[in-house]
């Protein structure tokens, strides 16, 4: 599948402020009953093709990488 590099659609966050590479986010995460908000620093915004809402490509504290799929789940925390 073939990726836009510059998506057509503005990545925002749950407050409408516009999310760009380098920003901090912080996003929910569930594992059973669990849930907790985790930070992640923003790598790379994706989108897929023009009718997909972009993508968030994160690494997290533990250095692995995290798509974020449901922007309005997220929210940058620094810039």
């Amino acid at each position: 599948m073939s990726t836009i590099n510059n998506p057509t659609v503005p990545a925002n966050d749950f407050l409408g402020c516009p999310i760009e590479v380098g920003h901090t986010v912080v996003y929910p995460v569930r594992r059973g009953s669990k849930m907790w908000m985790q930070k992640a620093s923003v790598t790379r915004i994706v989108q897929h093709d023009r009718t997909q809402p972009p993508l968030l490509v994160c690494l997290n504290p533990a250095g692995r990488r995290v798509t974020i799929q449901n922007l309005d789940n997220c929210v940058v925390v620094e810039d």
